[in-house]
């Protein structure tokens, strides 16, 4: 049996993986301007913030821990990686660069 830790350093670096392809795969996904990707980036640290809330009750039935993992932690961290990823697409086109995928940036 895999340790609790380990296993959440995988499914971390797996909601990093999944969400870096998100990114790649679908370049036009996600906020246009910078205003409503700081929006989302605030929204996931809320949502990962309120989390932490219901994954005790949950660790606490039989083989809670795991179920805690897959349905809170990586969903909640894929959608925070992926709120990076848009966030940094985002400021990457307000300084002048790419802006992933050929999108155009606006600060409105």
């Amino acid at each position: 049996m895999l340790a609790v830790p380990t296993f959440l350093l995988f499914e971390l670096l797996g909601a990093a993986v999944l969400a870096l392809w998100v990114v790649a795969r679908f370049p036009k996904l996600g906020p246009h301007s910078l205003r409503a990707s700081l929006g989302i980036s605030a929204l996931a640290v809320l949502v990962l913030r309120c989390s932490s809330f219901a994954v005790p009750t949950v660790a606490d039935l039989p083989h809670g821990k795991y179920v805690a993992l897959l349905g809170f932690v990586l969903p909640v961290f894929c959608a925070a990686f992926l709120a990076a990823a848009w966030l940094m697409r985002a400021l990457a086109g307000s300084l002048g660069g790419s802006g992933g995928g050929g999108l155009p940036v606006s600060n409105h």
